[in-house]
């Protein structure tokens, strides 16, 4: 019994030797590095993860993969849920422009923009 809970205290003592308490790491070189702070990401921010315009016109396929790449986008760079639906509105074009300026008109901009 004694054993256990040494080798649970020293199991946690290692893994805090790795941390600063706030999940930045030290990967065990004793260099603490400081956890960078949130920033929020922009529209400039996210046309340079280059996103792919869709116009509505290529087929359920490439709808499926503009969907993915939003939603890898938007993970990897951590964006904001209430920016999310603006951002990737902006990649639309031709026919998927019209539908969804023709949703905007009928459900209204708050509850359009509002969608998650």
């Amino acid at each position: 019994m004694i054993d256990q809970g040494v080798t649970a205290a020293l199991a946690a003592r290692d893994a805090l030797r790795s941390t600063n308490g706030d999940d930045s790491h030290n990967f065990g070189t004793g260099v603490r590095r400081t956890k960078r702070a949130n920033r929020e990401c922009t529209y400039t921010d996210f046309l340079k993860c280059q996103p792919l315009p869709f116009k509505g016109t290529e087929g359920v396929a490439s709808l499926s993969q503009w969907c993915e790449r939003m939603e890898s986008v938007f993970h990897i760079s951590n964006y904001a849920a209430e920016n999310q639906v603006k951002f990737a509105t902006c990649t639309l074009h031709s026919v998927a422009l019209t539908w969804w300026n023709t949703h905007v008109q009928t459900v209204g901009h708050e509850a359009a923009y509002g969608m998650t």
